[in-house]
């Protein structure tokens, strides 16, 4: 499967199989997450890899996701704060720590489904209190979990919007239908304006290109 098709077709579970995910595997998917892109190559994160039955229960019911108990694999993904503030300010620190473990995410998810895995993201719980449970030290703060398993029913993501009701070309509000999906413009004259515009660019790039050689 290429990246484009796991992209847009990311398995998640309602119920994974009893089944144990290999070490190289959990490893790759690891590797996967640390190598995110990270806001001014800080690389703040860590990872808690959860399988112990109990701890799982008690991150489900901190998070509120029961699905975390269904997967026999759940990594905790780990923000160092303060080592973010240094680079980026007190007033973004949090906000760049929640987009590399976004990004992290992520990438786990797209090498679990690699994998044959199905996926669940977790985020919106309270950060301290499972820090606590998961014995955290001070200024690190949990941020988002990834559960992960073997499903002989997986989902794929429902889309609300067609692409063309979420992108516009050159500026906002200049809607096509779409030159990415097909090209339907709306309107004749848009489409001659737009490609007309650069077929006259190349053709005087041409031109330039012709006159150096002779």
């Amino acid at each position: 499967m290429s990246a484009f098709e796991s992209a847009l077709n990311l398995k998640t579970f309602d119920k994974c199989r009893d089944e144990t995910i290999p070490r190289k595997t959990v490893g790759k998917i690891l590797e996967a997450g640390r190598y995110a892109p990270s806001p001014g190559n800080v690389q703040c994160l860590e990872f808690i890899v959860i399988e112990n039955d109990d701890r799982l229960e008690g991150l489900a019911e901190t998070t509120g996701n029961n699905r975390i108990t269904e997967a026999p694999t759940t990594v905790l993904v780990i923000g160092d704060i303060p080592r973010m503030r240094k680079r980026v300010g007190s007033s973004e620190a949090h906000h760049a720590c929640m987009a590399e473990a976004a990004f992290s995410v992520q990438n786990m998810r797209l090498v679990a489904d690699d994998n044959d895995l199905a996926s669940i993201l977790v985020s919106g719980f309270d950060g301290n209190i499972v820090g606590q449970k998961f014995e955290v030290p001070e200024g690190k703060t949990p941020l988002m979990a990834v559960s992960i398993g073997y499903t002989d029913n997986p989902h794929t993501s429902e889309h609300k919007f067609r692409l063309q009701q979420r992108c516009y070309y050159d500026s906002y509000g200049r809607q096509v239908d779409s030159v990415f999906e097909g090209l339907e413009w709306k309107g004749i004259k848009e489409e001659k304006r737009v490609y007309g515009k650069k077929a006259e660019s190349l053709k005087d790039k041409l031109k330039r290109r012709l006159r150096e050689v002779l």
